[in-house]
Formats: structure tokens, sequence, C-alpha cells
């Protein structure tokens, strides 16, 4: 193994991983390089110079122009996201009775699926890019966990998964007929999730070891102590890191993981979900679109915040009477904004 920035040569995987996360020059070096694809005006980074170069050209905030999107291109992609959700990825919640809370939360109606569904082959896609280098990870469970969430527990088109109570690990997942069931230490989810990576992970496994006992066979024939040693090393750290994998027996770090990076409640999920579905509209990453969440629902309307307004905006979207806050009937000034805000797309 040869380290890319100083061109150091290892033959212990250990000592090169080592080497990467403590040598201060090569890590200055990295992070140079990363501040070259790194824009200057907004600090976005992007993978490649080309790519820097492209994005450097439309940049929004280049030049000194507005650090927001404009109104009108806020409405374009709420209206854009509205015609996506109309797609089967819809979620609406029961919240008739809070007295009975456990039962109407138990009805959601939701076409998001359920775990249950997750079949071996798809897992098996989902986790297609999982490498050794992530098997090798001394937090390796932490890896697989949100691996998990960002493959297989995100976006609109796939199952529900909250985690209600992240101190006690209190896990949730709708079944078929969308009744929520409690997953005790996430075993339903670990089960699938182990049996549709196991594949991938004996085969990283098995081709690895089969390697590093032919080094070993080798150092053995030339008499090298020190290649020895180093052989034996990684073999025994690569069938460390292969038992702690395996979530069904050791599943600490992965829950913990699981309970810190879920959403607590369906409507955490959807506004994950509504965010991400900005961020793949804008090219943005998740906090400029969360930046732009908060700042349309800041806006002031008059003195008061869209937010503030929002209940009797939804009053007016659905019976057509113009209400508002105390004395609005007075101020006609204001009667002009919330009108405009009421019938605004967004």
């Amino acid at each position: 193994m040869n380290c890319e920035y100083c061109k150091k040569d290892f033959s212990c995987m250990s000592s090169f991983y080592r080497h990467i996360r403590t040598t201060k020059k090569c890590i200055a070096i990295r992070e140079e390089i990363r501040l070259q694809k790194s824009c200057t005006f907004c600090h976005k980074e992007l993978s490649s110079k080309q790519r820097l170069d492209a994005h450097m050209k439309k940049c929004k905030y280049k030049n000194g122009q507005a650090l927001t999107t404009t109104i009108a291109q806020l409405q374009k992609e709420v209206e854009t996201l509205k015609e996506s959700l109309k797609a089967p990825a819809t979620i609406t919640i029961n919240q008739t009775n809070q007295t009975n809370n456990q039962t109407n939360n138990n009805q959601t109606n939701n076409n998001y699926g359920s775990i249950l569904n997750l079949t071996q082959s798809a897992l098996q896609e989902s986790f297609k890019n999982y490498t050794l280098k992530d098997l090798l990870s001394t937090d390796n469970q932490k890896m697989l966990a949100d691996m998990t969430i960002k493959k297989c527990l995100s976006g609109p088109y796939q199952p529900v998964y909250i985690c209600k109570d992240r101190a006690r690990h209190k896990f949730f997942y709708t079944d078929e007929e969308n009744e929520e069931k409690e997953d005790p230490n996430a075993i339903v989810l670990r089960t699938l999730v182990y049996n549709g990576v196991k594949p991938i992970l004996a085969k990283l496994y098995a081709e690895k070891i089969v390697a590093l006992n032919a080094e070993l066979a080798r150092s053995r024939r030339i008499d090298s102590s020190d290649m020895m040693m180093n052989a034996h090393e990684d073999i025994r750290e690569l069938k460390d890191a292969y038992a702690k994998i395996n979530i069904l027996k050791n599943s600490d770090d992965y829950i913990a993981q699981l309970s810190k990076c879920l959403p607590s409640s369906i409507k955490d999920r959807l506004y994950q979900d509504h965010l991400e579905q900005l961020c793949e509209l804008n090219g943005d990453d998740f906090d400029d679109a969360l930046e732009r969440e908060i700042q349309r629902q800041t806006r002031m309307i008059g003195d008061y915040t869209a937010a503030e307004l929002g209940k009797w905006k939804k009053m007016y979207r659905e019976t057509g009477k113009m209400c508002g806050p105390k004395g609005f009937d007075t101020d006609m000034e204001f009667q002009q904004q919330l009108l405009e805000f009421y019938t605004a797309p967004f």
C-alpha cells in the first residue's frame, strides 16, 4: 500500500490506516487538495476541478448576489416538489383523537411500504458499494447503520422506520397493513440487513483472507520475521472486523447509531424527505435546503412570520374564508399582504 500524498510504502494495513489518520503533513496536503476543489464563494466541495469550474460559473453566491434564493425560485421548487409528491409516496397522519394516541398513530395511511418487504436481492443492491475499507474501519457498525438509513430508510419510496425514544432505543416500523409495530432492539431490521449484506461481507472477507494467507506463506518461504508478523497482525484485524460486523451477535454500535440518526416520528421523516428532495432539485446539500426552509417559514408578513400565519392560510385554502390575526380586518395594507400570502403557491 502506498500513501498518495507522501508516496511512502506500507506492507501492513494497520500501519497504513494509522499513517493517513495521524500524519500531519499528509493531512495538511489532503486539506489543501480539498480546498482546491471548494468554491470560494459558497464553500461547496466538488469532486473534481472540472466540476468546480462548472459550478463557479453559476454559483448563486458569486459577485455579491443574494445569499438566498428568490421567492420565485422557491415557488418553482415547491411546485415541482408538490408534483413529485403526487406519486404514491404520501403519508397522512391520523390525529383525530390524542387520548388514543397509540391506536391512531398505528393507523397511519402511507404507501412508503414496510421493511418486511425488503428482499435480500434489493438489500444486496443497496450495499453493493460496501468495501473492504468499510469492513476494516474501527467504526464498521456505525458505517453500516449510516448506510442502512441512507440506502434503505430514507426517501419517499423507502419504508418507514423511526426511533421514538433514543435513550431506550425504541424502534418502530409499519407492517404491510400500515399498522405500527415495535421492533425491540431493532432485531427485525438487523436480521434483514445482515442477511442482505452478508454475501457481500463474506466475499470481501474470503478474498482478503486468502490473499493475506498467501502473503504469510511467502514470508515463511523467505524467512522474513517482519513480514510474518505483519501478515499475522493483518489476519487478526480482518478476523476481528468480520466478527464485529455481525450485527446479529454484537449490535451495540449499530443500534446506538440508528437511535442517534433515525427520525423520531413520521412527521420528522416527511420533513427530512422534503428537504432531501429540495436538495436534489437544486443540487445543494442538506444544510442549504434546511436554511431555505427556515427562511421560508420565518419571512415576515406584516408583523407576523409565515409560520404563525400558516393556520389561517390553511383555513383560506380549505374554505375560501379570509381570516387572520386580531385587527387584520382594519388594516388594508396588511389585508393585501395576507391575500398575496394566502394565494401564493407555496
